[in-house]
C-alpha cells in the first residue's frame, strides 16, 4: 500500500468519524463509502463496517455524550443484547442471500428512514 493510498483511507476514515460524531451512525455512511469509493462488494463492505464498529472507535464519540449526561446506560445495555443475538442470525442469513437483494434491501431501509425523518417535525 503506497503512501497516497494510506492518505485516502485516513481521509475517508475521518469523514466516517465526523458522521459518527454528528449523527451517531456508521453503517449508513460507512457501507456506501466502502462500496463506491473503495470498490468492496456489498457483503465485504458490511463485514468490514462491522469490524470497524467492533473496534473501540465508538469510545471517542461516546465520551462527549457521556460527559454531558446524554447516555442512558441501563437502556443502552439492555438494548445491546438484542443486536448481539439478532445481529448474529441476520449476518448468518446474509451469507446466503444474493448481493442484489442485500443492496436493494439496504437502500430501501435508508430511503424509508430518510423520508420518515424528513417528514417529522
Amino acid at each position: 500500500m503506497n503512501q497516497q493510498h494510506w492518505a485516502v483511507l485516513l481521509v475517508l476514515g475521518a469523514f466516517i468519524g465526523i458522521f459518527v460524531g454528528l449523527f451517531g451512525t456508521s453503517g449508513a455512511i460507512t457501507i456506501p463509502i466502502l462500496i463506491y469509493a473503495l470498490g468492496l462488494s456489498q457483503l465485504r463492505a458490511q463485514g468490514t463496517a462491522l469490524f470497524i464498529a467492533a473496534i473501540p472507535v465508538w469510545l471517542g464519540p461516546l465520551l462527549p455524550y457521556a460527559r454531558a449526561g446524554h447516555v442512558d446506560w441501563r437502556l443502552g445495555l439492555l438494548l445491546a443484547c438484542g443486536p448481539a443475538v439478532g445481529g448474529y442470525y441476520g449476518a448468518a442469513i446474509a451469507q446466503h442471500l444474493p448481493v442484489t437483494v442485500l443492496r436493494r434491501g439496504f437502500a430501501i431501509v435508508l430511503c424509508v428512514l430518510a423520508v420518515r425523518m424528513f417528514l417529522q417535525r
